[in-house]
């Protein structure tokens, strides 16, 4: 019955997409023309988006991809090269003279330079700063949480510095015990020294922990008589590094927390989200025609990222997996051997049998260790597979930090947290 369910709303969906399809010039005299284009663009009927940037060729390194948009190098080929210069540089799209055009092609790992004419461009066609935000798209529901938006990609790097204390990091050494203490913490991270002990529950030490620097010495007791059971003593980055590659992670623990450091994170999240203009609200014309245009690209039942590329829009699927994509690959967990699960996870919303459903992308918190990670990922997916839906009780459970992890939500434009996300959904699944 519930498999007849699903292929009834399958189809009822496209009838009503060939619908609107056919009926949309009707509704919609006011289609794009000559007369819509914007500043450096020029009109092409047959092309797939309309307005075509008319100096694309004239960009080293830049052509038209197959629906003439301005593509740098091999981008969004199937036999995409990763030496060529792939990336494209953006003027924004408050830009007077030519918003949202390419005027650069640089390497992955590179920045893009200085837009030309930054300096001697008049103050209606300024490129914003810091302090001078982008407008963003006229008629546009949705707004990005931002204050401000950067001109060029910022880039993600392991050399971010993480402002972190030794209070902060001794504390993470007790094990969440009623009774557990920190007795000493002094010095400037990451050269701390601290020293903790471990309680059971009746307020008796099973465990003291001191550690000065790199060394770190653990001695465990017998609660009942008080004698001394073991002595431990490791170097930590020799630990970290074995544990690491027994993982299969890429990346140690003060390296991939600098990658996603809060501040770095949401800069490139207000860069990404500022050339986007998919609409949320059902009252919009374009939402539908968003959706009829997903459907007959790539079907109703999968998502594309280089249709986002390629539209500046997407439904919530597409939204999720152009952000990850690019995601990703701005942290280099590209490699055959690489997991993205490292970084980030994908959360989604479903209810109505999954008739209704909304996906979004969860970043990895700072300051919890490989091996923790590695287990809750490991938890909360075999629970996603096994059981019928997660609970926040379940989250909760396996680490309450898992609800305060940023969820950036690529369809709507903003920046939200696990905690918040699930409200409303009677079924959550983490993957």
């Amino acid at each position: 019955m519930q498999n007849r369910l699903t292929y009834t709303h399958k189809h009822a969906y496209l009838y009503f997409s060939i619908f609107l399809l056919l009926f949309f010039p009707f509704l919609f005299a006011s289609a794009a023309g000559p007369d819509d284009c914007k500043p450096g663009y020029t009109w092409e009927s047959r092309s797939g988006i309309g307005c075509v940037q008319a100096n694309c060729k004239n960009i080293p390194n830049a052509h038209y991809g197959y629906v003439r948009d301005c593509i740098c190098g091999s981008s969004g080929s199937i036999h995409e090269n990763p030496d060529d210069p792939n990336k494209e540089c953006r003027y924004p799209s408050s830009h007077a003279a030519c918003p949202s055009c390419v005027y650069a092609c640089v390497h992955a790992d590179d920045e893009c330079p200085v837009a030309p004419g930054l300096k001697n461009t008049p103050k209606s066609d300024k490129l914003p700063t810091e302090t001078t935000p982008p407008k963003p798209p006229q008629n546009s529901p949705v707004k990005t949480n931002t204050a401000s938006s950067p001109t060029v990609r910022p880039t993600l790097s392991t050399q971010s510095v993480i402002k972190r204390t030794c209070a902060q990091y001794c504390a993470t050494l007790t094990e969440g015990g009623q009774y557990d203490e920190v007795l000493e913490t002094s010095g400037t991270y990451p050269k701390c020294k601290c020293t903790v002990d471990i309680k059971d529950k009746h307020n008796r030490i099973k465990q003291t922990i001191t550690q000065n620097g790199d060394k770190r010495s653990t001695y465990t007791y017998n609660p009942l008589t008080g004698d001394l059971i073991t002595k431990n003593t490791i170097s930590l980055a020799a630990e970290k590094e074995r544990i690491r590659q027994k993982l299969g992670f890429k990346y140690s623990e003060e390296e991939i927390d600098a990658l996603l450091d809060e501040a770095a994170i949401d800069k490139w999240f207000q860069f990404m989200m500022q050339d986007i203009d998919t609409r949320t609200s059902l009252l919009d014309p374009q939402f539908w025609w968003q959706h009829i245009v997903g459907a007959l690209d790539h079907g109703t039942e999968k998502s594309s990222a280089t249709f986002v590329d390629t539209y500046k829009f997407g439904r919530c699927g597409d939204s999720m997996q152009w952000l990850e994509q690019n995601l990703i690959k701005d942290i280099k967990l590209t490699g055959k051997k690489d997991s993205r699960n490292e970084a980030v996870l994908s959360i989604t919303g479903e209810k109505y049998k999954n008739m209704l459903n909304h996906t979004a992308l969860i970043i990895r918190p700072t300051g919890i260790s490989n091996i923790a990670w590695k287990e809750m990922v490991s938890e909360l997916i075999t629970k996603t597979q096994t059981e019928d839906s997660l609970t926040k009780s379940d989250i909760n459970h396996i680490d309450p930090q898992l609800l305060d992890a940023t969820v950036l939500d690529p369809y709507f434009k903003k920046k939200t947290t696990v905690r918040e996300f699930i409200k409303g959904w009677s079924v959550i699944r983490i993957s």
